[in-house]
């Protein structure tokens, strides 16, 4: 039986996360969706220089270039790169005659992704089999040969709610592209790849990073809730009131870490718009979902305390409240605590190092962005004033 050897290229952290899980079975998958009459043999080689490229065929050409070095029949990039065709989300891509194929793992959302990469994954590598390695493809029309026939696509699409998968040959790259799909409609793409993004930075990691924040916004609202003052506030207020300090919390803390460590992305010679606008979006969401975990954790251990330590008539006595103390009282002075808290604690967060911060905040990609970012800015910096100085 004749082999064929697939390697699988990821990008560092969640493309690299993805293709470790794909080894147990994907030889298995494709010998029963492709062809069981090879020996698929499976690699997986991460490159940094697939995590640092910035356009589609960049990533092909050193896809194609790792193929060749290593001996690979087919070669298929996992990349954290979000490809756009115009305004269009590029789900995937496929050289045929160079047997290599990439696909952008943002475009494919948030969690879980893994069937639906997979999915994917298996239909560029049929789609590449049979080109290359199948003479009885080979041998058919070459509208089918180089089609997607509907059923394929709605085998594809069934993976993405509320989208489809459209077909097109020509790309950004200035080649007629042999597999090139898209996701419609572009305001759904758009959703996808910002949710995909967020969650490649692992926004969830803020709360074991950031222990010395969450010690010292506890610590402030502990020591606010000594007092009484926080009690009759929390049985005065209504519960408008409380969301009101709960968005205001979570967005001056988002704004301050935004700004104190430089996160924002301006407008370059170097940076597209909408690519500009899609980091800028992702950054935002990503300190939304991080500070949102933050203010869950601050609420629990909040709630835990007043349950503990504040008796029931006395909180009665010194809210000077007319009902009798239930759950909701107490959880309404955990919230209250819990804003005032959050207020405070951006301070800490500002005083973290700037470089701390991004490599909490960002996946591999992005990180790197950020960093290139801030080099050119001082680089532009330096030069603005040592032209003034001249």
């Amino acid at each position: 039986m004749a082999e064929i050897i697939l390697g699988l290229v990821p990008s560092p952290d969640t493309p690299e996360k993805l293709a470790d899980n794909f080894m147990e079975q994907l030889s298995d998958l494709l010998a029963e969706k492709v062809s069981n009459q090879v020996d698929w043999s499976l690699r997986v080689k991460t490159d940094v220089l697939i995590g640092a490229a910035e356009d589609a065929k960049e990533l092909l050409d050193e896809t194609a270039d790792l193929k060749e070095k290593e001996g690979w029949d087919m070669a298929i990039c996992l990349t954290d790169l979000p490809l756009f065709d115009g305004k269009d989300l590029v789900l995937a891509d496929g050289d045929f005659e160079r047997g290599v194929g990439q696909l952008s793992i943002p475009a494919f959302g948030s969690l879980p992704i893994n069937r639906r990469v997979k999915k994917v994954l298996i239909q560029v590598v049929k789609e590449i089999y049979d080109h290359k390695f199948n003479m009885s493809c080979k041998e058919t029309d070459s509208t089918t040969q180089y089609g997607m026939s509907d059923n394929k696509k709605a085998n594809v699409s069934k993976q993405f709610f509320l989208s489809f998968i459209r077909r097109n040959h020509s790309t950004p790259i200035g080649k007629q592209m042999d597999l090139h799909l898209m996701i419609r409609p572009r305001f759904h793409a758009k959703l996808r790849v910002l949710s995909g993004m967020t969650i490649a930075n692992r926004p969830q990691s803020i709360i074991p990073s950031f222990k010395p924040v969450v010690a010292v916004a506890f610590a402030t609202g502990a020591y606010g809730l000594i007092f009484p003052t926080l009690w009759k506030l929390s049985g005065a207020f209504e519960n408008w009131r409380f969301f009101g300090l709960m968005i205001g919390a979570i967005s001056s803390i988002v704004i301050w870490i935004i700004v104190s460590h430089n996160l924002w992305e301006k407008s370059t010679e170097h940076n597209e718009k909408h690519i500009r606008k899609l980091y800028n979006r992702t950054t935002v969401a990503t300190l939304v979902v991080a500070v949102l975990c933050y203010y869950g954790a601050l609420f629990f251990l909040f709630l835990l305390t007043v349950l503990l330590f504040v008796p029931p008539d006395l909180f009665h006595s010194l809210a000077q409240l007319k009902d009798p103390i239930d759950f909701w009282n107490y959880a309404k002075l955990a919230w209250l605590a819990t804003s005032i808290a959050t207020f405070a604690g951006s301070i800490g967060v500002g005083l973290e190092n700037d470089e701390k911060v991004r490599n909490i905040m960002y996946g591999y990609r992005q990180a790197n962005r950020s960093k290139k970012y801030q080099r050119e800015e001082q680089e532009k910096n330096q030069y603005e004033n040592k032209n003034a100085e001249g």
